[in-house]
């Protein structure tokens, strides 16, 4: 008689010897393995059924309005030590950023450099200084840069829709283009099924911080 212990996990070879049997006799599943094997198939389920588009969205979102403070703060610092006037200008927006396709995004601005320290007559856009949300360079898929709050620039420059920085790095606007203190930017993620948007903070230091939008 065979030894029932020996015998689950051992199986019965040639010659009465016995063979190692690596399943330890079983043929099936316990419940609590299927149970384990339910819950990661539905894990996996639900990941499957996330948005990725409105994910990515959320992403290239994200990037957009670091790109804009990034280029912010570098043409604070370009003014300073260039002893020039740097303008961000406003080129085009997305006149329907609340229409939920994200094919048709839209938004450009450019970094432009003036011919002074003071009172500059001619700008020129920097050579790399062109970012267009649809097109490139600094493209971002599915983002869109909402219509900005009109600017009129510095007084007498007839630069409209532009942030300016002086040579000592603050912003020379006129008071009217700031509310509360600050000019703001919006992005939006047209990929996103509720309003998800990021706007961009500048106040009259030249300095730029990013929020989420309410």
């Amino acid at each position: 008689m065979r030894d029932p212990v020996i015998s689950r996990f051992f199986r019965c070879g040639p010659r009465g010897t016995f063979l190692a049997d690596p399943l330890g006799g079983r043929r099936g599943f316990t419940l609590i393995e299927l149970l384990v094997v339910v819950a990661i198939l539905s894990v996996f389920g639900g990941l499957a059924g996330t948005n990725l588009s409105e994910v990515m969205g959320r992403y290239r979102m994200n990037a957009a309005a670091r790109d804009f403070q990034d280029q912010v703060e570098l043409s604070r610092v370009r003014a300073i030590s260039e002893n020039q006037e740097y303008a961000i200008t406003f080129v085009t927006a997305d006149t329907a950023p609340l229409n939920g396709e994200s094919r048709d995004n839209w938004g450009r601005y450019e970094i432009r450099v003036g011919d002074g320290h003071r009172s500059s007559s001619n700008w020129n856009t920097v050579s790399d200084g062109v970012f267009d949300l649809r097109h490139g360079p600094g493209d971002h898929s599915g983002v869109s840069m909402e219509q900005w709050t009109p600017l009129a620039g510095p007084p007498a420059y007839n630069l409209p829709d532009s942030i300016v920085f002086s040579p000592r790095g603050y912003i020379i606007n006129q008071p009217a283009d700031f509310e509360d203190g600050v000019i703001r930017v919006v992005f939006r993620n047209k990929a996103s099924r509720y309003p998800e948007a990021r706007v961009v903070r500048v106040d009259m230091g030249g300095g730029a911080l990013i929020a989420a939008v309410d």
